[in-house]
């Protein structure tokens, strides 16, 4: 996986991540069904979520700088 692409995941991955955190603050319905149902079988998803998300980004960065 190149760079760029990896940068595009881990952005893509952060803001799934914080769109779940977010949308639960504000009530949202998508947000408390999510967590609800990734609490009860995994855990912390969301969490996960944004740092893998973050992991992918800093080595799409990392990449593109090396080039």
């Amino acid at each position: 996986m190149n760079g760029a692409m990896k940068v595009i995941i881990g952005l893509l991955l952060m803001l799934a991540g914080l769109y779940v955190y977010f949308s639960n603050w504000f009530n949202g319905f998508f947000g408390k069904q999510f967590l609800a149902m990734f609490y009860l079988a995994i855990g912390n998803i969301p969490g996960l979520v944004v740092l893998i998300g973050l992991v992918i980004l800093l080595l799409g960065f990392s990449d593109l700088k090396s080039k």
